[in-house]
């Protein structure tokens, strides 16, 4: 190049090339909708606004950071202080309440290790609240349908669901 020009930028055509794929994807996307899948859309919106009951605004991440101290009572305290604190910020332009989270940084095997010990205590209490409430009832004709399971021991208490288990082949009971 002349040294009164500018050399063009090997990064400006790559840029553009790529703003194109994705314009050329978009456009895929909205093609590949089809005229059921869009109705079916419409429906699901009408049905939306039809709940009595508005869905409360769903959240998205709104990001992350790290903060550190000299001294470990500092973080200490921090945690005391700012962890489970409410602020409100504007999301798509509405007013929303949100909790803090602050906590110890941790590796991902330790975050993984404490969300299994949770999902495991969830478990168990699940397990532990429904002990002893789930009857096996063996032995039935194979002309025994729920309805009649149900009726038979409705007059035991109240009954959350009955079900006879049948063969997926002949559609007899097992």
């Amino acid at each position: 190049a002349k040294e009164g020009e500018e050399k063009p930028s090997e990064e400006e055509p790559a840029e553009e090339g790529e703003k194109k794929e994705e314009e050329k994807a978009g456009d895929a996307e909205k093609k590949e909708e089809k005229p059921a899948e869009a109705e079916a859309a419409k429906e699901e919106e009408k049905k939306d606004e039809e709940k009595e009951e508005p869905e409360p605004p769903k959240v998205q991440a709104l990001g992350f950071g790290f903060v550190n101290f000299a001294e470990h009572e500092a973080a200490v305290a921090a945690i005391e202080e700012m962890n489970g604190r409410e602020f409100t910020t504007t999301i798509d332009g509405e007013e929303v309440t949100l909790e803090l989270y602050v906590g110890r940084a941790q590796k991902k095997s330790e975050r993984e290790r404490e969300l299994k010990a949770k999902f495991e205590a969830e478990k168990m209490e699940r397990i532990s609240k429904f002990q002893g409430v789930n009857l096996y009832v063996k032995n039935l004709d194979d002309g025994v349908t729920d309805d009649m399971l149900r009726t038979e021991f409705a007059a035991m208490g109240t009954i959350t669901s009955a079900r006879v288990m049948k063969d997926l082949k002949d559609g007899r009971s097992r």
